[in-house]
């Protein structure tokens, strides 16, 4: 004999609500995130990555892959950042392509930017810090605010060809004042010229690695 059928329930009422405080919970957040100034860079960042999935990229697009120009040497380097930092190869690509622009203008050994930018951000172009620090070499945007007015404004903090050629005139500056590189990175992570801090060491050892990496070659690979 067949079992009567049974007339489906409605969710107890509880249920409902708990789902409607959530929802009011996840409506807040967004507007208060669109209302801020960095949550609104962060959108617009996040918005560009979306887009650049469903449209043609643009020549400045960082997160489609295509044909890099790099020479061979600067080739292997990517793939050794993006295997090390488990970054897409094409946005690798890029990156370097950036950082050798900005260091032929500014006179700036290309890898020492790229150590920078891995012990900085490891290579994520939207990181932040709970400081304020932003993107790739994480510039603090609001106290460099006239090097990003002359690139088209401090929205573009996250946006990874500016944030490098910030970056590299910060660093440039520094090299210039001090005339001693370990000071010049003192300098840029805050602690002051003669400041106790292991960045420079730091930042010296992952060139090496780099360096050793676009040569062919492998170094210990052990994070610090």
């Amino acid at each position: 004999m067949d079992k009567p059928s049974q007339k489906p329930t409605a969710p107890p009422v509880e249920n409902i609500g708990r789902s409607l405080v959530a929802l009011v919970v996840i409506a807040l957040i967004a507007f208060s995130t669109v209302l801020t100034p960095a949550g609104r860079a962060r959108l617009l960042a996040w918005v560009s990555i979306v887009q650049s999935a469903f449209q043609t990229p643009s020549v400045d697009s960082l997160f489609v892959a295509r044909p890099s120009g790099l020479t061979q040497e600067q080739s292997r380097a990517a793939h050794w950042i993006a295997k090390r930092y488990r970054v897409s190869q094409g946005a690798v690509e890029q990156i370097v392509g950036h950082v050798f622009q900005a260091a032929d203008l500014f006179r700036l050994d290309p890898y020492l930017v790229l150590a920078i930018i891995a012990i900085e951000s490891r290579f994520n172009p939207l990181a932040e810090s709970s400081a304020g620090a932003k993107g790739l070499m994480q510039i603090m945007a609001d106290v460099h605010l006239e090097k990003f007015q002359d690139l088209g404004g401090p929205e573009l903090a996250l946006t990874p060809w500016a944030n490098i050629r910030v970056g590299a005139t910060i660093l440039r500056e520094y090299l210039d004042r001090y005339r001693n590189l370990d000071a010049a990175l003192r300098a840029y992570v805050g602690v002051g010229p003669t400041g106790v801090t292991e960045y420079p060491s730091k930042v010296m050892r992952e060139r090496s690695r780099i360096v050793a990496a676009a040569q062919g070659r492998v170094l210990t690979t052990t994070d610090d």
